[in-house]
């Protein structure tokens, strides 16, 4: 018997005629096809399972890389290439119907890393790594100025460097991981950390390792000499920063670096 979905009904009729293993959408499947699990909760791992076994589709994986070498090549964008040394986790904290989430484009339901973690994670090394700030012209120019109370010099400055999303050369592989927090009792507020609790596992989603990824770093202003300058130096801090700081969730454990 197949699980009941919070679908309006008519949307469920439907639901049950289509073999779920014929979708190559997993994040549709993550976001808008998860059963309800409120009474069994053993479903959340199945349809997490059901996410995990759905494969991208190859031609539109395909498309979707042409597609975007032509958008980044026509912004002049500085092009590379890196690989998850282990597994990658990208959107854990995402709100949706299972608890966990995952970063799926939204039409294609691919795996892609966006471009907003990505300037994140190059400002970071450049910020914990190069010890850079706002006060270095370098840094204001790459990664601009949010808006500030006081005088003229620290009004808003948008940065100059773009960072594109990053997308999966290869067929991206997800896997099923776990977290096991041994005091669910202690993380609820309600006693002390003692090792007599029962520990809940809380299932995820995580793409494994070997998967290839393309990024790319544009650049708004004038591509002079001092533009191209300023531009492959964001890319080396986003390159730097993929090797040594690891992107998304569960840095600290060893998720999110790159060759």
């Amino acid at each position: 018997m197949r699980p009941a979905y919070p679908l309006p009904g008519d949307t469920q009729q439907v639901l049950r005629r289509f073999d779920l293993k014929r979708s190559r959408h997993p994040g549709l499947l993550l976001s808008r096809y998860a059963p309800d699990w409120r009474a069994d909760p053993t479903l959340k791992k199945s349809a997490l399972e059901t996410v995990r076994d759905t494969p991208v589709d190859t031609k539109l994986l395909s498309a979707f890389r042409h597609r975007w070498y032509a958008v980044v090549t026509s912004q002049h964008a500085q092009v590379f290439e890196a690989t998850t040394a282990w597994r990658l986790v990208v959107g854990l904290g995402q709100k949706g119907p299972l608890e966990v989430g995952f970063t799926f484009h939204h039409l294609y339901g691919i795996p892609i890393i966006p471009g907003s973690a990505l300037k994140g994670l190059a400002r970071a090394y450049a910020s914990l790594v190069e010890e850079r700030n706002e006060s270095d012209p370098d840094f204001l120019a790459i990664f601009g100025r949010a808006p500030t109370s006081g005088g003229q010099e620290n009004a808003a400055q948008a940065g100059k460097a773009v960072f594109f999303d990053a997308i999966p050369l290869n067929q991206p592989k997800l896997d099923l991981d776990v977290m096991n927090p041994h005091y669910p009792d202690y993380y609820r507020g309600e006693r002390l950390p003692t090792n007599w609790q029962d520990p809940k596992p809380v299932y995820f989603l995580a793409l494994k390792a070997g998967v290839r990824f393309a990024f790319a770093v544009g650049w708004r202003g004038t591509l002079d000499e001092q533009g191209r300058r300023l531009q492959g130096l964001a890319t080396e801090w986003l390159q730097k920063g993929l090797q040594e700081l690891g992107a998304g969730a569960k840095t600290s454990a060893g998720y999110g670096f790159f060759n």
